[in-house]
């Protein structure tokens, strides 16, 4: 063997005994489910939050969970499919918006042509006096005015944070670390859901170190756009929790 090339092996030594630990570690399941649970597991070590907003959507924090010394993938459930209601759910939002406008402008209506009557309701309701004759004519109107508008809001409210977290989780997956988001608007989404189960060695936060089982839920979404490319999101965790536990829904 050449003096050069010796010397190219003893420099890759190190890293080549590295990689064969870190395999050993991490145990059985596919190279995909390892390596997200690796890139987990050390950023959460370190609290690296910047790289842990791309893997994952919970936490396991060193400071109360403990941090995992080394694991085995046990096993990995059949992956679950459904459609993202992406389209529906902006529908929906959409016209909760306009149903919300309509009975505002109505409202607004009412309240001009009886502005004077409504001041005077208002006044005694907050001084907590009395109203008569047509005075409690108006309040009675007024309070059903304001309670079909909160339940006209509140509809609203529901509608964008249905929209919101159906798109969040293609977002999330479909999206490119560094990269802006993706508009999922257009797009048919399908999400992926599997339960990954891991034996782990976790040192808690006293220092000691116990073997723990726990179920890890990932997800990743696939979209087509409107043009039929294809777009394969990442598998982001959504869910810990100890074997035995509940399983999570997978909406």
């Amino acid at each position: 063997m050449s003096r050069t090339k010796f010397r190219v092996f003893i420099l890759l030594a190190p890293v080549i005994a590295g990689l064969a630990l870190l395999d050993i570690a991490c145990g059985g399941g596919s190279s995909g489910e390892k390596q997200v649970l690796t890139n987990f597991f050390r950023a959460s070590r370190v609290r690296d939050n910047a790289t842990l907003a791309n893997l994952s959507a919970v936490s396991f924090d060193p400071r109360t969970d403990g941090s995992v010394q080394s694991f085995d993938v046990t096993s990995v459930g059949e992956e679950q499919r459904r459609a993202l209601q992406i389209k529906q759910l902006t529908d929906e939002e959409e016209k909760a918006r306009q149903d919300d406008a309509a009975f505002a402008k109505k409202k607004k209506e009412y309240q001009d042509a009886n502005i004077e009557a409504i001041e005077r309701v208002v006044k005694a309701e907050r001084s907590g006096g009395t109203v008569r004759g047509k005075d409690a004519e108006v309040q009675a109107a007024w309070t059903k005015w304001r309670d079909e508008q909160s339940q006209y809001q509140k509809r609203l409210s529901e509608a964008r944070a249905k929209l919101a977290n159906e798109r969040a989780l293609a977002v999330n997956s479909l999206t490119a670390p560094g990269r802006a988001d993706v508009d999922v608007s257009g797009m048919d989404v399908e999400l992926l859901t599997k339960q990954v189960t891991v034996n782990a060695q976790v040192r808690e936060p006293n220092g000691t170190t116990v073997p723990k089982t726990i179920v890890f839920t990932m997800q990743r979404a696939v979209g087509k756009a409107a043009d039929g490319k294809t777009t394969e999101g990442r598998w982001i965790i959504t869910g810990i929790r100890p074997q035995g536990a509940a399983a999570p829904s997978t909406n």
